[in-house]
Formats: structure tokens, sequence, C-alpha cells
């Protein structure tokens, strides 16, 4: 038994809609697969689906931005949308590896991969957000 640290309460099949609010749900699911959590096959498919249909629709969304006047900030952002895709199709390859052999070794593997991945959006999304503070968008976006 553990003594210190509380295992990270989730509800692996309570995926909130909100982007940030997502990842970081994600990042706890991933955490508990890390722990080996024994969460279904079926549930962990539908984990990884939901937080690429999340991601998909984020980097798809037009940048309201001047391609003409970008910071290095803003060059940043843009170039993690393209990584971003990159990025899960390695989510769903450790995914992949997991539904032919599923096994506690390659749950960590998926869970660690998606803590990379939840890290990694969470500072994208914090980036985005600095960008909007300096850069006003243009007109007629939000």
């Amino acid at each position: 038994m553990r003594v210190g640290i509380p295992r990270p309460v989730v509800h692996i099949r309570s995926p909130p809609g909100d982007l940030d609010a997502l990842f970081e749900w994600f990042e706890r699911v991933s955490y508990a697969l890390v722990l080996l959590e024994e969460f279904s096959l079926s549930d962990i498919r539908d984990s990884v689906a939901v937080v690429r249909r999340g991601l998909t629709a984020h980097i798809e969304s037009p940048w309201p931005f001047s391609l003409a006047s970008r910071t290095d900030l803003e060059r940043v952002v843009a170039a993690d949308h393209a990584w971003f895709r990159i990025s899960l199709d390695q989510l769903d390859w450790f995914l992949r590896i997991v539904e032919k052999e599923d096994h506690g070794g390659h749950r960590q593997a998926l869970g660690q991969y998606g803590r990379l991945l939840s890290e990694s959006v969470g500072r994208h999304r914090r980036d985005e957000r600095a960008v909007l503070r300096i850069a006003p968008p243009l007109a007629g976006q939000p």
C-alpha cells in the first residue's frame, strides 16, 4: 500500500467538454493508467477517442491573428498545432500496442505518453492565452 500521495480521483466515463478541462481530466486518466488502475479497454479507447476529437477540433480551428506580424510566441503556438497531429498519431500507436497485448507495462507506457501530451497541451493553452493578451485578434475574429 502506498503511503503519502493519494491516487487522483478520475471518472473515465465522464470527460468534460471544455478543452482545458478535458486535458486536465486526461492527465488524471493517464496518471491512473500509470498506477495500473483497472479501466476496461473499451473505456481507454473511448478516452483516447474523445481526446483526439477535442484536440483535432482545436488545431483545425482558424488562428485569429495576422500571419505577417507573428511574434516568437505566436510561431511556437502555431508550430504546436502541427506537432499535436503527430502527437495524436503517437497516442494512437500506444493504444494499438495496448489493444494488441494488454498488460500493465503497455498501459503504463500509454499513461506516460498521455501525461506528456496533457502537459504539452496545458503549456500550449497558457501560451495561447499569453498571445491573446499581447496581440489583439484580427477584425471579425473572436
